[in-house]
């Protein structure tokens, strides 16, 4: 096609999907971390 919005389409829609398995990967990544559920705790309040 000779349309430059069909490209344009195409692209975002490219770059929209790669940044949406970034993100879903990303947070995979970051829930099975062995460090997710360390808390720093100062004193026992009871």
């Amino acid at each position: 096609t000779d349309q430059p919005l069909f490209y344009i389409a195409l692209v975002a829609i490219i770059v929209g999907s790669q940044l949406f398995l970034t993100g879903f990967v990303a947070e995979l990544v970051t829930r099975n971390a062995p460090e997710r559920n360390q808390y720093l705790i100062e004193k026992e309040i009871n």
